[in-house]
């Protein structure tokens, strides 16, 4: 796994650690509360195993880039689905944007190294 993976992993559990203790500094209602406390652990979980793979140099996991992508996603919509307003809604919509993209981008490496064996030898291991 190359250093932008490992970027982007790292990135995700920052996002995922942050989403846990957000709701407290930006006074979220308690639906935004639970929302991002859930959705940043399960963040920070998925992110943190893809972030030990890569440091371990094996390929990032497909799945759960993937499940983190889709979270990201509802992060962006879940304020105006669940009536959330204020700075807790941006920073939702925000850190929503960051995880998608990040994650986005370790799925499609995983997705890249399960199909292509070239792809399987970071930038680091070839000569």
């Amino acid at each position: 796994m190359d250093a932008i993976t490992r970027a982007a992993a790292a990135g995700n559990v920052a996002i995922g650690c942050w989403l846990v203790v957000a709701p407290i500094v930006v006074d979220a209602p308690a639906i935004g509360w639970w929302n991002d406390a859930v959705v940043g652990t399960v963040v920070v979980l998925a992110a943190g195993t893809n972030y030990a793979r890569a440091v371990r140099r094996r390929p990032a996991s497909a799945i759960g880039s993937g499940l983190a992508a889709i979270l990201g996603l509802w992060l962006v919509v879940a304020p105006f689905a669940l009536g959330i307003k204020g700075v807790a809604l941006w920073n939702d919509v925000v850190a929503g944007t960051l995880v998608a993209s990040f994650a986005g981008y370790n799925a499609y490496v995983a997705t890249l190294a399960a199909t292509d064996p070239a792809l399987r030898t970071t930038a680091e291991e070839r000569p």
